[in-house]
C-alpha cells in the first residue's frame, strides 16, 4: 500500500511539473515570436525609409 501511494504521488508530481514546463515553454516561444516580429517590423521600416530617401536624389 505504501509503495502504491508513493508511486501515485511521484506520478502526480511529475505530471504537475510537466504541465508547468509546457506552459513556460509556450510563453517563452510566444514572447520570442513577438520579439522577432518587432525586429522584422523595424527592419522593414528601415528599408522603406532608405528607399524613400534614395528616390529623393
Amino acid at each position: 500500500m505504501v509503495t502504491t501511494m508513493g508511486a501515485w504521488l511521484l506520478l502526480q508530481v511529475a505530471y504537475f511539473a510537466s504541465v508547468l514546463f509546457l506552459i513556460w515553454r509556450s510563453s517563452r516561444d510566444q514572447s520570442g515570436r513577438q520579439r522577432a516580429k518587432h525586429y522584422d517590423d523595424r527592419q522593414e521600416g528601415r528599408y522603406q525609409s532608405q528607399a524613400y530617401h534614395e528616390g529623393d536624389k
